[in-house]
């Protein structure tokens, strides 16, 4: 989906016309925000969501392998060196929390 639509004509690139233009954009950028944000999180709670169903699947298991055990150390030492401020809301954080998501997913992913 092209986010620029064309310009008027330049005769009619009045400053009126052209705030208008810009106003249009910025809402259909706003539109996008909502949407990328909203398929970024779905994304990020499902991956959350299939760590969580894999380490059920291995406590119903009778035990876990030294193995295991190393990686349930690893994925708790991570998680607890997550330093993030959530009232900032900033982007950094929000890459902070995918990439842990992703060496959990790792981690997880050698058992």
């Amino acid at each position: 989906m092209p986010l620029a639509k064309k310009l008027p004509a330049k005769t009619s690139r009045t400053p009126k016309t052209l705030g208008a233009v810009a106003r249009q954009q910025l809402l259909l950028v706003d539109g996008l925000l909502d949407e990328v944000a909203r398929n970024y999180l779905a994304r990020l709670h499902r991956e959350i969501a299939e760590l969580l169903r894999v380490l059920e699947g291995k406590q119903a298991e009778p035990g876990f392998s030294r193995r295991e055990l190393k990686g349930l150390q690893t994925i708790l030492k991570k998680i607890s060196l997550l330093q993030i401020n959530p009232e900032r809301g900033r982007r950094k954080d929000l890459k902070k929390i995918d990439a842990l998501i992703g060496e959990l997913q790792s981690t997880v992913e050698k058992w």
